[in-house]
């Protein structure tokens, strides 16, 4: 790919949600299937729908708005299940392709440019046992079973995990619940790997000290046996303030689209965000592509200067989808671009692999 050194391996991405890697077509199907009832009357509006666009998304709540379609098509045990492995199996076979086509297949299927051999997969449990009709634990049992029966089924050569995200949006009893099992599933042996905090922005910025000490209790239920990783500025939701109490308070390993950090930096030379996660060894999950489509990132061009100032600090990031399925990406797709548009040299892309393969929770599984 573009005379990368690919490692032998092949690479880890670390930043995929289950509600944006389910081909469209598949969701489709399974909500006729399942009797789902949906906002529009034809496959044509529903494909329009759910694929994220820029006349469609341009900010974080927007280019949300329509999870909760994909979680409710994705909700009960059997349907997390067949979620999860089409997810894995999709990454596996198309992930390093340059491109896919309208149904969401690799268009270049004989030839993988950038191999996807590690992945992990979040998703918020809470938000598909359809308020409370299905158990929890069902719900999270079903989804580790797909898990193992790829790692079964690929012989170990697609390692996966799960990670489970607390809601911004959610109730903190909810969230209590969730963090309550996220230690109990940890402790039993289930491949769940990581605890993280997703959803908008702008419901719960934790700029009240009071919902951000809720929040670290939180993180604290779930226990040590998790990796810990938060979305954290990517909107402007979150001032440089927020953002360094909540790194202080929560203390993550990884930190999602931390751009609050770059944009105090580049925009009023306040380096604090930077520092901190320089001195803290905090890794920045960057997601090109869904960036762009938020408005959190104004053009792939500005990606050059997040870069540099992440390797200014010795901050290191790694490069994901975040959404593959419902943007129509691939993270080869997704690096070719940043690549030609002089975005990232090859070097800088390379140490990403090098970081994720590092700094990947999936070497807490216990085989």
């Amino acid at each position: 790919m573009m005379n990368l050194q690919i490692p032998d391996a092949g690479v880890v991405e670390q930043h995929v949600h289950l509600g944006g890697a389910v081909p469209i077509h598949r969701l489709y199907e399974a909500a006729v299937d399942r009797g789902i009832r949906l906002p529009v009357q034809s496959y044509d509006e529903f494909a329009s729908l759910l694929h994220r666009r820029r006349d469609n998304s341009g900010t974080l709540e927007r280019y949300l708005e329509i999870y909760e379609v994909a979680e409710r098509i994705q909700s009960g045990p059997q349907a997390v299940r067949e979620s999860v492995l089409i997810a894995l199996n999709g990454a596996a076979r198309t992930g390093g392709s340059l491109a896919v086509d309208l149904e969401g297949e690799a268009t270049t299927p004989l030839r993988q440019q950038l191999p996807i051999r590690a992945l992990e997969l979040r998703f918020n449990p809470m938000k598909r046992n359809g308020n409370g009709i299905w158990d929890l634990d069902r719900v999270m049992l079903a989804a580790c079973s797909a898990v193992n029966e790829i790692r079964t089924a690929y012989k170990g050569k697609l390692k996966a995990g799960l990670m489970v995200c607390l809601g911004r949006d959610l109730p903190f009893e909810e969230n209590l619940i969730l963090a309550k099992k996220v230690s109990l599933w940890a402790e039993e042996g289930l491949p769940v790997v990581g605890l993280d905090l997703a959803g908008p922005e702008s419901s719960n910025s934790l700029e009240d000290s009071a919902r951000l000490e809720e929040m670290a209790e939180l993180y604290r239920r779930a226990g040590p046996k998790v990796g810990r990783t938060v979305h954290c500025g990517e909107t402007r939701a979150i001032q440089l303030e927020t953002f360094l109490k909540t790194v202080q308070t929560l203390e993550p390993e990884r930190i999602g689209h931390p751009l609050t950090a770059v944009r105090a930096y580049c925009e009023d030379g306040d380096a604090r965000g930077l520092k901190l996660m320089a001195e803290r060894g905090i890794t920045a999950e960057l997601c090109m592509l869904s960036n762009l489509l938020t408005g959190a990132v104004q053009s792939i061009e500005s990606y050059r200067t997040i870069l540099n100032a992440f390797d200014q600090f010795g901050i290191r990031y790694t490069f994901s989808t975040d959404a593959p399925s419902l943007q129509k990406s691939t993270l080869a797709g997704e690096i070719g671009s940043l690549l030609q548009s002089k975005a990232v040299r090859p070097d800088q892309v390379e140490q990403s692999f090098e970081t994720a393969a590092q700094t990947t929770f999936l070497h807490r599984l216990v085989h």
